[in-house]
């Protein structure tokens, strides 16, 4: 039985350096020194009487057999990380830890505020939250829910929806007042247009028919919360989610331009593995934050 220990260990050290492909970072990340490693995986080559990496100076590349490794350790890993998960919610009680991930535009305007009122219900529980615009793979990670914009969500997963939303355009009156208001979307061409340097092309749509403009701006952000600042002291025009320009328009800061036009409709959804239907903390907070968007709508 301890031989069989020691070789998942030597699995678990190999499937490190073959994901880095560097002993250096993968004994850096395992907390361990480089002669160790080196040694252990060493071992589990004698022992399977195959080289499983090919090693230079500079690099290290994995052979046929140390893919076919690799491989098979992805899935014993993701199989570990899912009993963990099923481990962790059999609880009865709404307590413990809730890993989320969540888009940036979406936390800032209600994750906390949502999780703070969820804790003051349940003292008990604890956040977890990855904010960002990587999507995790909930399958082969530790997160318990995603919350996403999309409108196709995953099959293989439970999937509630929140809200629907779509992206507006806005811009201040002090803006407006200066420089005109565009009534169509090609006299967007000829305004200050905002945006992440990457989403330059705003589509839109009105009784079926699609129309594409190419914007120019001097200010280019990849922060959408910059953006929104810019836009409220009279930079130029944005093209926003709606529940995030909201609170700008209710107060008059910013006003909503092309009304009778629909641009990058979509939804936000909850999103979970369909192995974590009977977690007692995550049902309470999924039906929480549906009850929690119902009575704003």
């Amino acid at each position: 039985m301890h031989k069989m220990h020691k070789r998942f260990e030597r699995y678990a050290l190999f499937s490190e350096v073959a994901k880095q492909l560097s002993f250096s970072k993968a004994a850096e990340s395992l907390g361990i020194s480089r002669s160790y490693l080196s040694s252990q995986i060493n071992q589990l080559e004698q022992e399977l009487a195959t080289s499983l990496l090919i090693r230079s100076t500079r690099s290290v590349r994995l052979t046929a057999a140390g893919e076919k490794i690799l491989a098979k350790m992805h899935g014993i890993n993701a199989s570990i990380l899912e009993l963990e998960k099923e481990l962790d919610h059999t609880k009865s009680e709404v307590s413990g830890l809730l890993r989320i991930t969540a888009p940036t535009i979406f936390s800032h305007r209600f994750l906390v505020d949502i999780c703070h009122q969820f804790q003051q219900l349940h003292p008990d529980i604890e956040f977890d939250l990855d904010i960002g615009y990587n999507r995790q793979d909930l399958a082969n990670s530790h997160f318990d829910l995603a919350i996403r914009a999309t409108t196709a969500p995953p099959d293989n997963m439970v999937a509630k929806k929140l809200m629907p939303y779509q992206h507006i355009c806005c811009a201040s009156p002090d803006y407006l007042a200066r420089k005109g208001t565009p009534l169509t979307p090609s006299d967007l061409i000829e305004h200050n247009c905002m945006s992440d340097p990457n989403l330059r092309q705003w589509q839109f749509s009105k009784q079926g028919k699609s129309e594409q403009v190419s914007t120019h701006g001097d200010m280019l952000i990849s922060d959408n919360q910059l953006l929104l600042s810019a836009a409220e002291k009279g930079k130029g025009i944005i093209k926003m989610p709606c529940y995030l320009v909201q609170p700008a328009l209710d107060n008059g800061s910013l006003v909503q331009l092309l009304q009778g036009y629909v641009i990058a409709e979509s939804a936000i959804y909850l999103i979970y593995p369909p192995q974590l239907r009977s977690s007692a903390k995550l049902s309470a907070f999924t039906d929480f934050m549906q009850l929690w968007f119902e009575n704003r709508a």
